[in-house]
């Protein structure tokens, strides 16, 4: 059995790749990453437990979707408030997501439709589009849902992505803001 696949590149320098870029962000975010890299690949990882007592038993991080209730939010207005999403189809996946993952158990949904949305829109205190199955459609077409028949749309990887680890997006807005405000004060300046 070759350890070196026929490409030429090794699973240990991979593998070292993956460690260095992933060193340095919380758990969570490792392990989303690791999630989301495993369903781009179509890989199906087996689950292992190392034995009761070795080192990495006790600091096995918890998967990001069965954290404990206490770094949950069962709010929709407060969740849609700590993602801020940037756009109406950024707020389709960030409903589909607290539905399936944040909300209440009793409360959690595995699809969203026109309906969920015009009740998330009005809890979470944002502005009514006209159309939200027009919306719905968009953000599945940006990738951020799938089509799930009849009306009803699922969070995608994509979409589950961008809730999980691009959003809130201060960062990058930061930097824009700054660059943007930095171009318009050169404009100023130019003009007079």
């Amino acid at each position: 059995m070759s350890s070196t696949p026929s490409s030429g590149k090794s699973p240990l320098v991979a593998a070292q790749n993956i460690v260095a870029e992933l060193e340095g962000m919380p758990s969570e975010q490792q392990s989303l990453a690791l999630k989301f890299a495993s369903e781009t690949l179509g890989l199906q990882v087996p689950k292992t437990t190392p034995p009761p007592g070795s080192p990495l038993h006790s600091s096995q991080p918890t998967p990001p979707h069965e954290a404990s209730g206490a770094d949950h939010s069962t709010d929709i207005r407060s969740f849609t408030a700590m993602k801020a999403p940037n756009s109406d189809q950024q707020f389709t996946a960030v409903v589909a997501y607290f539905y399936q993952f944040e909300a209440k158990p009793e409360e959690r949904k595995e699809t969203v439709d026109a309906e969920t949305m015009k009740e998330a829109a009005r809890l979470a205190g944002r502005p009514q589009v006209k159309r939200w199955n027009m919306t719905l459609t968009n953000a599945k077409n940006s990738g951020y849902l799938d089509g799930a028949g009849s009306g009803q749309f699922k969070l995608s990887s994509v979409g589950e992505n961008l809730v999980a680890i691009t959003l809130p997006d201060d960062g990058g807005q930061g930097k824009s803001k700054t660059a943007k405000k930095k171009s318009s004060k050169k404009n100023v300046k130019k003009k007079k």
